[in-house]
């Protein structure tokens, strides 16, 4: 389906880096997906990646400088298939659902137990989540206001508006609350405040 190809997001595989910093990205994602950022320290991640701490400090001053690396990249990445999706030859109804296909297929590969280690007031977590999410309102305001430019957004609606919605219910998604009434399943989470966004309570047209 073309919004399916269009919402294609290549994951990081850190095969541009030297060697051993590829092995230690790659090792430190396995972790944090499986145990959670906070329950995993340095050493075992030198361990597992079978690399000296020597080699680990070459490249990262710290457990924290691995993880805004690996989000970093993982955020680039996504912006690359949002900008694909803002600047397609297509509907508006197509973008929306190539957002929401990208939506869910990033999502996907986020586990609850690494999502919920994020939810932690650790300054330096709440600044990189912050950074991530201006970073990807910008984009929506920009995604808003060039449809609206376009007559694909009702002129009478304030760009402002939308945005503030898109930020509220995001951060609501985002919270203990909203993923335990999920059962921690997020991409159904994710597919349902992005239709709601996007096509309010009739939800999106059936396919077929």
């Amino acid at each position: 389906m073309p919004h399916r190809i269009l919402a294609e997001v290549q994951l990081p595989d850190f095969k541009d880096r030297p060697t051993k910093e590829g092995d230690i990205l790659r090792t430190a994602e396995d972790l944090f997906m499986r145990f959670g950022y906070d329950r995993v320290t340095v050493e075992e991640i030198c361990r597992e990646a079978k690399v000296s701490k020597v080699t680990f400090y070459k490249y990262f001053s710290n457990k924290f400088a691995v993880l805004e690396d690996y989000m970093t990249t993982r955020l680039s990445l996504g912006m690359k298939t949002f900008e694909r999706i803002k600047n397609a030859d297509a509907s508006l109804q197509e973008k929306m659902q190539a957002f929401i296909a990208m939506k869910e297929s990033a999502v996907s590969h986020f586990t609850p137990v690494f999502m919920h280690s994020l939810m932690s007031a650790d300054e330096a977590i709440v600044d990189l989540m912050n950074r991530w999410t201006a970073m990807s309102t910008e984009a929506m305001r920009s995604f808003f206001a060039d449809a609206q430019s376009k007559g694909e957004i009702h002129p009478s609606y304030s760009v402002d508006f939308l945005l503030h919605i898109w930020m509220v219910l995001g951060a609501d998604a985002r919270s203990e609350a909203m993923m335990a009434m999920y059962g921690d399943d997020m991409v159904k989470l994710s597919k349902d405040f992005l239709n709601f966004l996007f096509y309010g309570t009739t939800g999106p047209p059936q396919e077929g």
